[in-house]
């Protein structure tokens, strides 16, 4: 059996290179979290609200309403399952695209004290395996180990996506950032297949450990299905970038990741042609 935990590209990679064209740094594992945080600047009467979205030892994703200026951005306060914790940030980058009506900031955490590290890496860690624990679950019976799983945890980011909203639709070009990887994490999906006007066949509900998009990310290709939130829903994502870099780093586990994603789509096309076979 093919050990898909290798950390050795292929010979045609020269790694070094490879890594610096990726968007997303991962100087450290970062992992998929939703909890409050508190933005602080000196431009703000309070501080404004956000929900955190991933987080590593080395800085933060986070979701705010709106935009932040990035200059004025000067340090997050953290409600930590061990309590709440103010650490000085730098912003890096931010983004408007996405799937939930909020607006994503990346920050580096700035001067870190040794007990402040540690508490992170304790938050990290636990989060990591939770994540990778229900990954686990959900990926095992296509041949996953538990490696194999804390691995993709440590490259996902949460997203919370209102009722009603499309994760991905039927040969629709996909807004950059939205032709990720998702696992419904909590909720559940409405799966369709649209054939022609006004007329669609449903493939099923899709509730936690759905596998959806990626083909994006994977192949080039547009979505082969739609799937609509029934109900708030949290997923997690592999972002196209974060899968570019699995590919470096591990890339026999981004490899068989793929070929999960496919052989999920193509056995509920395959269902789907049955079915319409049948009814003539």
């Amino acid at each position: 059996m093919v050990d898909r935990r290798s950390n050795k590209p292929g010979p045609e990679l020269d790694a070094g290179e490879a890594a610096a064209q990726i968007l997303e740094s991962r100087e450290a594992p970062r992992v998929g979290a939703d909890f409050p945080v508190e933005l602080h600047s000196p431009g703000f009467d309070a501080p404004l609200p956000a929900r955190a979205r991933d987080i590593s030892t080395g800085g933060i994703c986070f979701a705010t309403a709106s935009q932040v200026a990035l200059d004025s951005l000067r340090s997050v306060t953290l409600a930590l399952p061990n309590g709440r914790t103010r650490l000085n940030v730098e912003a890096k980058w931010q983004t408007t695209q996405g799937l939930d009506d909020s607006v994503l900031t990346g920050a580096v955490f700035v001067g870190l004290l040794p007990a402040e590290a540690a508490s992170l890496w304790d938050v990290v860690d636990k989060t990591s395996r939770d994540i990778g624990s229900f990954l686990y679950e959900t990926f095992r019976e296509h041949g996953a180990t538990l490696d194999d799983a804390m691995s993709i945890a440590q490259t996902t980011r949460m997203r919370v996506v209102p009722r009603g909203r499309f994760i991905c639709q039927r040969h629709e070009p996909q807004e950059p950032g939205d032709d990720s990887i998702f696992i419904v994490h909590q909720g559940s999906v409405e799966l369709t297949l649209p054939i022609r006007a006004g007329r669609e066949v449903r493939l099923g509900k899709g509730g936690a450990g759905t596998l959806l998009g990626g083909l994006g990310s994977v192949a080039g290709m547009l979505p082969m299905e739609s799937a609509q939130t029934r109900e708030e829903t949290q997923l997690l994502e592999v972002s196209r970038s974060a899968f570019s870099y699995l590919r470096v780093s591990k890339p026999l586990l981004a490899h068989w990741l793929g070929q999960v994603i496919m052989g999920g789509h193509l056995r509920r096309m395959d269902a789907v042609v049955s079915r319409l076979a049948e009814d003539g």
